[in-house]
């Protein structure tokens, strides 16, 4: 029986958000500089009345009724790191409604949220032997094992949702799916937290410059940490569980993260200022051991993608429509937000061309940006 857990508050602005759009495949703009007009604090209210009970439906995934599973059902783990509050944690448990009711309670879907199974590294380890069924991790923290997705963690490599969701969809997906077959693993989608930007307790950033001096945390991946010790901004590691004590006790200065998780992390409680980089696009893979997939009979393996491809589309949009609500709610609260300029970022492209260099030395490392750049000029 799957677990039921506690919505957190801002979900209701996503689901009134979600029932009011269409179906479309298409993404908002993640807001660029110059700034888009944004509410005042005073006038930018974010709901906070907890909502125990979804929706009947949100934008096109529609909630399944309760089914009686078979008594030869299959149950598959799910593990990832985030709560059902998140737009991924949440349609992570829409995921396993489609599923179950599409296959009639034969295949049922067990989710383990918030690393209860491990942190990211021991669960793609249990994925690997089969101990865990389907996870959905970040993918630097995947890289270790599948080396093609360090991709990802390249500054600008995407500038638009649009950008990342056609590459995925298209020759770049195919190449990372070739990737993780390599590596005994099965790719089915890709969820994201959309584009990261900075936050710090030092000062507002506005040029490679002002990262110098920093003590950033980072995720700890061969290149994300290059590219702060690039800096001078320290590129240090925290476990993700201990950032808010981290930045209380003074241990660091900032960290790189979505809008998303700076909101459903409440990091605004613990740091003064966000920047609008828009740095680095976040992907989080889908994906399960070849064994484990094979044994699946071929119409649960169907069920069981064309949910992932639903619930994928769905939550990217989510991601993309929640923006505003997002920025409303971090002006409300005080903090001081900046956006990154035009040529700020372009400063911040060109002082990291040496580690695209280093990736491009990489096997494969050269074809992967090459089929990358395709999506964006």
């Amino acid at each position: 029986m799957r677990k039921v857990f506690k919505v957190a508050p801002l979900l209701l602005v996503f689901m009134v958000l979600l029932a009011a759009c269409g179906s479309g495949v298409t993404f908002g703009e993640i807001p660029p500089p110059p700034p888009r007009p944004t509410l005042p604090p005073a006038q930018a209210p974010v709901a906070t009345t907890p909502v125990t009970t979804p929706a009947p439906t949100v934008g096109a995934v529609e909630v399944a009724a309760p089914v009686t599973p078979t008594a030869d059902a299959i149950t598959l783990s799910f593990s990832h790191n985030t709560h059902t509050g998140h737009p991924r944690g949440y349609m992570v448990e829409r995921f396993a409604e489609i599923v179950e009711a599409r296959s009639g309670g034969r295949l049922l879907i067990n989710i383990f949220p918030e690393s209860q199974l491990g942190g990211d590294h021991d669960v793609v380890t249990q994925v690997s032997q089969g101990t865990i069924d389907i996870a959905s991790i970040f993918s630097p923290n995947v890289s270790h094992v599948v080396p093609e997705l360090a991709l990802f963690d390249l500054p600008y490599l995407f500038f638009t949702m649009e950008q990342a969701h056609n590459a995925l969809e298209g020759a770049l997906g195919d190449h990372l799916s070739q990737a993780m077959a390599a590596q005994n693993l099965v790719s089915l989608g890709y969820l994201t937290s959309g584009f990261k930007d900075f936050t710090n307790n030092v000062r507002p950033i506005h040029s490679v410059q002002d990262m110098n001096g920093l003590r950033m945390r980072v995720s700890q991946s061969h290149f994300l940490v290059a590219q702060f010790q690039a800096m001078n901004a320290g590129g240090i590691s925290i476990p993700w569980g201990e950032v808010h004590g981290a930045f209380q006790a003074g241990l660091a200065d900032g960290q790189e993260n979505p809008l998303a998780t700076i909101v459903a992390a409440s990091l605004y409680e613990v740091q003064e200022y966000i920047t609008i980089s828009n740095h680095g696009f976040t992907v989080y893979p889908i994906f399960m051991s070849v064994e484990v997939y094979n044994q699946l009979p071929a119409d649960l393996r169907m069920i069981l993608r064309e949910g992932i491809a639903e619930i994928q589309l769905r939550q990217w949009q989510m991601i993309s429509e929640v923006a505003d609500a997002h920025l409303q709610h971090l002006y409300s609260t005080g903090v001081s937000i900046n956006y990154l300029s035009d040529e700020a970022r372009q400063e911040f492209r060109a002082f990291m061309q040496v580690i695209y260099d280093e990736f491009a030395q990489m096997p494969g490392g050269s074809t992967l940006l090459s089929v990358a750049a395709g999506y964006v000029n």
